[in-house]
């Protein structure tokens, strides 16, 4: 009786235990959760694995950012800050979305959006079942999605063989105890398939457990609540669940998967029958067989999940202490109207306007007065509001535009290109664009600054002339000011300068209109404290060659 009472209590303690644990846990990730909301993330970002979505899915995009543009808008720094998602698998869907701004002029997720932003409790139970997607290997399941994942050997056939012999074998040895001698032979052989397999099984480790789980999640919040129901979903489950009790029977190994076994009898035994029979093997291939049949379902439960988690990170994005507005998108036209516009990665940004109409824009400006900041502002904020609907600006009135830039170009030493070569390869990309049936927004720091002055700008005046066909935007800024005269018919003139103040240059970083009067280049030297003499022969220079200091 005391044995019972004891035993009794030692459960009950330990179901307390259990429970209290459990509890911890749960206040842990609720303060985890709260911690973060409306932050940017502190965690290592592993871009290798952020971008395996997008470099797996394929679709028919309205438009994906050329390597260029994503150079030069410091794109991976961006996302490090508008990436607030909690899973692993909603961080590459959000990297996807991003990188591939689209033509519609409203999103379904900014309802999902606005409810996470309302609703805290339910936006916290989504965040606690999407925290099980939040390990690294979340990032292996789009390698799930390529073609022809792994092709049986062409031996593979005589495996059925085999089997038969070896049930044969085996029934015969009631018979005939002499033919357990004979079993040694396919005993071996089907030992070592089985351990063979497990190299196969090996390289899955990572991502068939974790589709497992994106699908029991999936499952879990479509039932949680009437607004996240979707029948394609519900679908698309449902085709996974001969693929979820195939992958059951597979043991995925990350080390050596004998020594693990054989310190567990019980699995070992077990491991035994399998590799006996060749189960495991057989079944490993019809796995493989299932992900590859049903890419369609993996892609819909993907991009579900990541759907819902790119809506809280942009909800949580909203709700920091940064002003943020949502893009109108206008008609077709050579309009845009932006107000107190600002880059949300430099601290105290400061905010600029900017109307566009029927004309583009060229911009002159002294050195260091704000010119390329503006270029990358303005390119980020089009690129968010076709993506996460979400602009750092009081108001982005925009047409729908397919963004290309040209800001920064870099010698490529190792293939041999010169800069010039480097900066025609660029702009022939951006040129090929022109007469494509959508509208486009050119964004360029200077053009052909690799080459001399009189090519340079003869080019320049011919190339932007023709990037402003149609209702294409060019924004565009220089150092040129003869380009000012030359395009003036077509360019609205805008300008950024400086004031001497106390001996130092002082920049307001404010856009105005209206061309610039004034250079500070040979001023910078003089600030800086070059020879006078250097300084004297500059200005002569400059005089004689009809430039306005």
């Amino acid at each position: 009786m005391n044995y019972l009472l004891f035993g009794a209590i030692l459960i009950l303690f330990i179901s307390i235990l259990i429970q209290y644990l459990s509890k911890r846990q749960y206040r842990q990730k609720i303060e985890q959760i709260r911690a973060a909301w409306g932050k940017p993330k502190t965690e290592f970002f592993n871009f290798d694995g952020i971008r395996n979505y997008s470099e797996e899915v394929k679709g028919n995009k309205f438009h994906l950012l050329s390597e260029q543009t994503i150079n030069d808008i410091d794109f991976y720094g961006l996302f490090k800050f508008i990436d607030r998602t909690t899973s692993k698998v909603g961080q590459q869907f959000l990297f996807r979305k991003v990188i591939e701004p689209t033509n519609h002029t409203s999103d379904s997720s900014q309802s999902f959006v606005e409810l996470f932003s309302d609703n805290q409790k339910l936006r916290e139970e989504i965040q606690l079942e999407l925290l099980k997607l939040n390990k690294t290997d979340a990032y292996h399941i789009p390698s799930l999605l390529k073609d022809n994942l792994l092709q049986k050997p062409k031996w593979f056939k005589l495996l059925r063989v085999d089997i038969i012999i070896t049930v044969c074998l085996i029934i015969f040895s009631f018979i005939y105890p002499v033919f357990v001698i004979f079993l040694i032979i396919p005993f071996a052989i089907n030992m070592f398939l089985h351990y063979w397999n497990k190299s196969n099984a090996f390289q899955f480790f990572r991502s068939i457990p974790q589709l497992n789980l994106l699908i029991k999640v999936s499952k879990s919040i479509l039932l949680r609540n009437g607004f996240f129901y979707d029948k394609l979903v519900e679908e698309s489950i449902s085709n996974l669940k001969t693929f979820q009790r195939k992958s059951i029977i597979i043991t995925f190994e990350k080390g050596n998967g004998i020594q693990s076994e054989l310190n567990q009898i019980g699995a070992y035994l077990f491991e035994l029958i399998k590799a006996f029979f060749l189960v495991e093997v057989f079944t490993f291939f019809k796995v493989i067989k299932e992900i590859e049949a049903k890419r369609s379902s993996i892609i819909i439960l993907f991009d579900y999940i990541g759907n819902i988690d790119s809506s809280i990170s942009i909800a949580s994005l909203r709700a920091d202490n940064l002003k943020t507005c949502q893009p109108n998108f206008s008609l077709h036209e050579k309009k845009i109207s932006v107000k107190k516009m600002y880059h949300p990665l430099i601290e105290n940004c400061v905010e600029n306007d900017l109307s566009i109409s029927e004309k583009s824009i060229l911009i002159t400006g002294s050195n260091m007065s704000g010119k390329s900041t503006f270029l990358r502002t303005f390119t980020i904020n089009s690129i968010l509001a076709q993506t996460i609907y979400t602009c750092f600006a009081e108001e982005f009135v925009s047409p729908i535009l397919k963004q290309y830039s040209s800001i920064r170009i870099d010698d490529n030493l190792f293939e041999g290109k010169s800069y010039y070569f480097q900066e025609v390869n660029t702009m022939a990309s951006l040129i090929a664009e022109v007469n494509s049936p959508n509208q486009n927004l050119f964004v360029l720091d200077e053009v052909f600054k690799g080459t001399n002055t009189i090519e340079r700008i003869s080019a320049a005046k011919a190339i932007l002339s023709y990037l402003n066909l149609k209702n294409n935007i060019v924004i565009i800024s220089t150092h040129d000011i003869e380009l000012s005269d030359m395009l003036k018919s077509e360019y609205d003139l805008y300008h950024f300068t400086e004031t001497i103040e106390n001996g130092e240059l002082y920049f307001d970083h404010k856009i105005k209109c209206g061309q610039l009067k004034t250079r500070n280049a040979i001023k910078l030297l003089e600030l800086s404290n070059y020879p006078p003499e250097i300084i004297s022969e500059a200005r002569q220079i400059s005089m004689t060659l009809g430039m306005t200091i």
